[in-house]
């Protein structure tokens, strides 16, 4: 992948590894280089490289472990992650004092968008 484009370096970093799990490059359990392998193979500073492998950690995608590595997580535990994360947010929504219809009103209103073709 040839970075540099409209996204961040990161952001391209991001979306190659998810593109690597999607076709079956990278399985559950695979270890990716390390931070700074990978920087000097892309030729990126390698904070870059922690940037990213960092958010695909906040997104459930891998674990990294300090000494040890990044790791490609299962897609049950990626699930897991993201129905944590989701809520979260919906804990945040109440306490805010949004309520359970408006909420619904909103989730069916961007469900019905996504079928329009």
């Amino acid at each position: 992948m040839r970075f540099g484009g409209k996204m961040n370096v990161y952001e391209e970093i991001v979306a190659e590894i998810k593109r690597m799990i999607e076709l079956g490059a990278l399985q559950a359990g695979d270890k990716l280089p390390s931070v700074r392998q990978y920087a000097v193979e892309r030729k990126v500073n390698p904070n870059t490289v922690a940037k990213a492998y960092a958010a695909l950690e906040e997104e459930g995608v891998l674990r990294v472990q300090l000494k040890k590595g990044a790791y490609v997580l299962e897609k049950s535990s990626q699930a897991e992650m993201q129905n944590n994360e989701v809520e979260e947010q919906i804990t945040v929504w109440k306490q805010a004092g949004v309520t359970a219809e408006t909420l619904s009103a909103a989730i069916e209103k961007i469900y019905r968008q996504g079928e329009r073709v």
